[in-house]
């Protein structure tokens, strides 16, 4: 059962385009990465992003935004129970690429894998006595294959060990995903530049049945489609970190022009959205350390910005998601939705003011008659 490396295929002319192909879309993943300001952020999301798909590969159910409402501590069990096969997928993703980069993958760190992939004692605790001597020893005889100098190329050397390795494992774990875990740790155990960014279960799940065909296939073929997908998902998450430093940019411009007095409320609301981009009106009122009807005006801004969408319809507990950012990672999102342009508030016409009938003014008073002086004492004696 130890580990017996193929004879290696002759690199063709189409190989070798297919693999400068990847290594240019690598080195451009890895410079995008390096200097994404979030690029800790990026990397959970790709790995909840290789989980979900990865999950959908093995036909489990569980949506992206299902996960991520679960990480909520809120009562929702409909969303719980749809998140629970992705969840531990992404948990046995950290275990599995934890120090990949400096430690091989063991008969330990394997069933620490499939433990938290089945909830079970995983591989260590099923494989017992000479079976689990036996593929201790593969594993080691895979890590020398893989760190061999010289000769393969590092991503052919990694496509011959994913291929091999479902035939290394007991039965009773033929589960894919511990397959597609394995793969990504050889990334990093061999520094392949963008490591930390890659996910490969969304180029293995798009093309369906074609996958397993070719893994299970001869080796040429497996090896063309596999650097193929090497390419392609670099190219892919090179885009997605661009997509994602173009919306803290202009949303951080939006907030700073748009909020006032409650700018820096705003953007401290904000770089924990890029995080944990689900969040409640309380934990919001936790962040920005005010009233909860002050939490709850700022959401509301926020919404009408287009920068939080509220997911759940309730009237209590509430969650909000940073739409746009989760539209970037999840496969299932639809298009952003066009925000009605705000209506003009409609006020009621002016009354105009009735004109009061206006009095006909009174003449002017007739003059008085002159009075005649009264004769005097001269004039009765003339």
């Amino acid at each position: 059962m130890a580990f017996r490396p193929i004879p290696s295929p002759p690199v063709t002319a189409d190989l070798s385009a297919l693999l400068d192909q990847a290594r240019l879309a690598l080195w451009r993943l890895d410079g995008a990465f390096s200097a994404h300001s979030d690029a800790s952020a990026f990397e959970a999301m790709q790995l909840l992003r290789e989980a979900v798909l990865s999950c959908r590969i093995e036909s489990e159910s569980g949506g992206f935004a299902a996960v991520l409402a679960a990480a909520v501590d809120v009562d929702d069990d409909e969303s719980g129970a749809d998140a629970s096969a992705p969840a531990r997928c992404r948990k046995a993703l950290e275990r599995g690429l934890a120090k990949a980069g400096e430690e091989p993958l063991t008969l330990d760190r394997l069933g620490a894998v499939q433990a938290a992939l089945a909830g079970d004692g995983g591989l260590a605790g099923r494989a017992q006595g000479q079976r689990e001597a036996n593929l201790a020893e593969a594993l080691v005889e895979l890590d020398e294959f893989l760190m061999a100098k010289g000769g393969l190329p590092d991503l052919v050397r990694i496509g011959i060990a994913q291929a091999r390795l479902p035939q290394l494992l007991p039965a009773g774990s033929e589960d894919g995903r511990l397959e597609r875990i394995a793969g990504l740790a050889m990334f990093r155990r061999l520094g392949v530049p963008g490591a930390s960014a890659l996910a490969m279960s969304p180029y293995f799940q798009s093309s369906g049945s074609e996958y397993q065909t070719q893994l299970r296939g001869p080796t040429a073929p497996w090896l063309d489609f596999f650097v193929k997908g090497v390419a392609e998902s670099a190219t892919e998450a090179a885009g997605m970190i661009r997509n994602c430093a173009t919306l803290a940019r202009e949303h951080r411009e939006a907030i700073s022009a748009g909020l006032g007095h409650a700018v820096g409320r705003g953007l401290r609301v904000f770089g924990r959205l890029t995080t944990e981009p689900v969040a409640t009106v309380s934990e919001i009122q936790a962040i920005t350390g005010t009233s909860y009807v002050a939490a709850n005006q700022l959401v509301a801004r926020l919404v009408d910005m287009g920068i939080l969408d509220e997911v759940t319809g309730y009237r209590r507990n509430r969650r909000f998601q940073y739409g746009p950012y989760v539209r970037v990672f999840d496969p299932d999102a639809a298009p952003a939705p066009e925000r009605p342009k705000p209506r003009p508030v409609s006020r009621p016409p002016r009354r105009r003011a009735v004109s009061k009938p206006q009095r006909p003014s009174p003449a002017p008073p007739s003059p008085r008659p002159q009075r005649r002086p009264s004769p005097s004492f001269s004039d009765h004696l003339l």
